[in-house]
Formats: C-alpha cells, sequence, structure tokens
C-alpha cells in the first residue's frame, strides 16, 4: 500500500539490499515448514533482532522479518492442524518493541498452535539462556540480523549443533572490515569470535578481495555447521557508495543437503533479477562469470564425473558450493545425454523423460566433441 506523508515520517526506511533478506526468508519459510513439518509436530523461529515489524520503501509499507514469519506460520498451520510453531521475536530497543507490538496487535490474535511471543531481550544473553534451558529443542530456524556485529560465534555453534537447526546470518562485512582496522573497537570482534585468534590471520596484510576472501572464509571456518552457503550483497545506488563493493554477507548455515539445497533455490533467482547479488569466484578450477553459464557447470561435471554413476540428488549435494540450481544441472543433464555422453535410469521419475530425486546419472567414459 502506498504511505501517507505521516505514514513516511513514522516509519523506518528499508533500503532494497536489506529488503532482499525479507523476500528470501518469505519465500523459504513456506517450503522449510512444509518439510520439517512432515516428520515434526511442533516447529520455532527465532528471530535475534527483530526489529519495529513494518517499514518503509520506495514509497510502500513493507513486511519485516517477523511478520514475515507470522504470516507463513499462520498459513502453514492452517493446513496443518493439530502442529504447532512457536514464534520468538527477541527486540531489546523499547521504542522498535512497541511498534512490533503495535502491528502484531493489528494482525489479530494468533490461530490455533501459534504462539508469539515479543521479548524485551539481549539475544547475546537470552539465546544462550533458551539454549541451556531446552537441550532438546524443536526444529529450528533463526534469523540473525544485527546492524552490527552478529551473535558470537560460540553461540552460533551453540544453536548450529543440534541437527535440526540452521541460521540465516548476516555478516555485516564492510562494518566488521572497518572494525577490524580501529584499535579502538577490535575488542568487538574479540567479543565476536570468542578469542583474539583473528589478530594474527594473515588476510589482514592483505587488501581489496584478497583480504575480503580471507576474511569471510575465515568466519565460515569457525561456524561449525556442516554446510555453509554465503551470498554476497553489494551496496546499491542508494548507499552512494563507489565502485563494485560488497556490504554485507548472507550465511545460510545448516546441517541438512536438503535445507541447503533449498536455501540455493531460493537465493539463485531473486540475486540473478535484483543484481545486487553475486555468485562469481574461482570453485573447482573454474573461474565463474558473475552470471554463471551452463557451459561451465558442464566443464566441471564431465571434468569430475566421467566414469562415475550417481543419484541426481547426490550429485547436486557433492556439488553445493557451485553457483546453479536444479534447473541448470537439468539442462545439463539432458544436453549430455542427448549427445550420448551421459544415460539416464529412472528411479524416482516414472518415465525416461523425467530427472529428479533418486534417478541414476551414468557419465560415459567418453571425451567432449566424442559422438555415438
Amino acid at each position: 500500500m502506498s504511505l501517507d506523508q505521516h505514514d513516511e515520517q513514522s516509519l523506518s526506511h528499508l533500503k532494497q539490499v536489506s529488503r532482499i533478506k525479507h523476500e528470501i526468508l518469505a519465500k523459504y519459510l513456506p517450503p522449510w515448514e512444509r518439510i520439517l513439518g512432515s516428520t515434526n509436530t511442533r516447529l520455532c523461529y527465532f528471530d535475534c533482532y527483530a526489529g519495529p515489524g513494518v517499514y518503509e520503501c520506495n514509497g510502500e509499507t513493507v513486511a519485516g522479518s517477523p511478520l514475515i514469519a507470522v504470516t507463513a506460520a499462520t498459513e502453514y498451520l492452517a493446513k496443518n492442524r493439530g502442529h504447532e510453531m512457536s514464534v520468538l521475536l527477541v527486540e531489546k530497543d523499547s521504542a522498535q518493541r512497541t511498534s512490533l507490538e503495535a502491528q502484531l496487535k493489528k494482525n489479530g490474535p494468533p490461530g490455533n498452535g501459534l504462539n508469539v511471543q515479543v521479548l524485551a531481550e539481549d539475544a547475546k544473553e537470552f539465546v544462550p539462556k533458551i539454549l541451556e534451558a531446552v537441550p532438546n529443542l524443536a526444529p529450528s530456524f533463526f534469523m540473525v540480523d544485527p546492524y552490527g556485529h552478529p551473535l558470537t560465534v560460540p553461540i552460533l555453534n551453540d544453536i548450529l549443533k543440534r541437527p535440526q537447526t540452521e541460521a540465516l546470518i548476516n555478516f555485516m562485512f564492510y562494518r566488521i572490515n572497518m572494525d577490524a582496522g580501529n584499535p579502538k573497537v577490535q575488542h568487538h570482534l574479540d567479543e565476536m569470535f570468542g578469542n583474539e585468534e583473528w589478530r594474527t590471520q594473515p588476510f589482514l596484510k592483505q587488501h581489496g578481495l584478497d583480504r575480503e576472501k580471507g576474511f569471510l572464509e575465515y568466519f565460515m571456518s569457525k561456524i561449525s555447521a556442516r554446510f555453509k552457503l554465503p551470498f554476497r550483497i553489494r551496496f546499491d545506488v542508494e548507499d552512494r557508495m563507489a565502485g563494485n563493493r560488497t556490504k554485507y554477507y548472507l550465511i545460510h548455515a545448516s546441517n541438512h543437503p536438503k535445507a541447503a539445497l533449498l536455501m540455493k533455490e531460493v537465493m539463485w533467482p531473486l540475486g540473478d533479477e535484483e543484481g545486487l547479488f553475486d555468485f562469481g569466484g574461482e570453485k573447482h578450477g573454474v573461474l565463474f562469470s558473475s552470471t554463471p553459464q551452463e557451459n561451465e557447470l558442464r566443464q566441471v561435471l564431465t571434468r569430475e564425473y566421467t566414469g562415475k554413476q550417481i543419484e541426481f540428488d547426490q550429485l547436486r549435494e557433492e556439488s553445493l558450493e557451485l553457483p546453479f540450481i536444479e534447473k541448470h544441472y537439468r539442462s545439463v543433464i539432458r544436453e549430455l545425454k542427448r549427445e550420448g555422453l551421459v544415460e539416464v535410469t529412472p528411479v524416482s521419475s516414472k518415465t525416461n523423460r523425467g530427472l529428479k530425486k533418486k534417478d541414476l546419472v551414468r557419465f560415459l567414459q567418453k571425451q567432449e566433441g566424442e559422438r555415438r
């Protein structure tokens, strides 16, 4: 809806690069709830820095992450009677908390099975307490989106040691990188990492993209999750920042390949549409373009899997860090099949034309360019 002048003055402004996080959440939570809810009757969502609930963006009122989560939970529970979901919204700032409570009140009381709590807590103190109090936490999604430093690495690892728990972490690279070079605030990074080991790392003596890559890899190496997918978000025009510079990274951390594959499916088209999100980089010996091409995926698959047979989903899991989603794998494999370089044996598919899940893909011992 459009905003009048009073609304524009009263609502916090949200930049497009920040709204992307909310769009990701809106697309990810419904399938996350459906998949986890198929084997669990209770789920949890934790918003560690909940905010005011709504924002102004391009003259429109847009929902923040708490309202997105409540909407997704309401729709999920309407289709799954007898299931439960707890939405815990942590916000220390009293003004933002008051705004959030008012917005939730406009939505009316929660439906059956939905428990929504707004908590006047500091996330760095509250999260460890809840994890200690509830060691067998139900499958949970943590939104970790602060303005500055995220939850400390030890707290994140305490979250992620639970097998059905995952987190979307906003790693504010630009801000944190500045603090790393400022002796007056370096103690913030000591707190974030839980020690001073970061101060001796080689990336601190590097510059530009080498420093950025080293910093990101170091941070992710300290996160104890089986799968960690980083997505780069650049400054946009509104930030008035010169050059193609990184503002922050969204890091999805999880312990199950299906969660990582699902998040990649959500992120890829959003990044492609907005032009603010970057997959580029060197992986498996291939320097990928900023908008990766299918021939690059073909190059990796034919080099690394020739002579091997593998399930379609397992192939996607093993090459999770590649900047491609399911449709790209399907397109490349079908092209290779037409050229006689691949054989597909249906297992999950009902016909030879299908390609999904447990279907077997065999990369034949042929050279590129060779035909039957």
